[in-house]
C-alpha cells in the first residue's frame, strides 16, 4: 500500500486534470476556428491575386509608355542625324566653296599680274 497514492493526492491529481480539461478546446470550437482561418486565407489569396493583377496591368502600361518613349527618342535621333547631314552640306556650300573661290581668284590674280609684267 505504500506505492498507492492517498485520497488527498488523488484529489489533487483529479483537480489538475479537471483544470487541464477546462483549458482544452472543444471539437466545435476547433472546427469554427479552422473555418475562420480558411476564410481568412481565402480572402488573403484573393487580395494577393488582385494586387498581382494590378501590378501586371501597371507594368504593362509602363512597358507600353517606355516603348513609346524609346520610339520617339529614336525618331528624334534620326531627325537630328538628318539635320546634321544637311548642316554639313550647308557648311560646304556656305563656307568651303566661297573660300576655295577666293583662293582660286587670288591665285589667278597673282598669276595674271606676274604674266602681264
Amino acid at each position: 500500500m505504500a506505492d498507492e497514492p492517498t485520497l488527498g493526492e488523488l484529489s489533487r491529481r483529479i483537480d489538475g486534470l479537471t483544470s487541464m480539461l477546462a483549458q482544452l478546446v472543444t471539437r466545435a470550437e476547433f472546427s469554427a476556428e479552422q473555418r475562420l482561418v480558411e476564410r481568412r486565407f481565402s480572402e488573403i489569396e484573393g487580395d494577393v491575386g488582385d494586387v498581382r493583377r494590378a501590378l501586371l496591368s501597371e507594368v504593362t502600361g509602363l512597358r507600353t509608355a517606355l516603348e513609346g518613349a524609346v520610339a520617339r527618342l529614336e525618331a528624334a535621333d534620326e531627325k537630328r542625324e538628318d539635320k546634321r547631314g544637311s548642316n554639313l552640306r550647308q557648311m560646304v556650300y556656305a563656307g568651303l566653296i566661297p573660300a576655295v573661290l577666293v583662293v582660286l581668284s587670288t591665285v589667278i590674280n597673282i598669276w595674271m599680274t606676274t604674266k602681264g609684267s
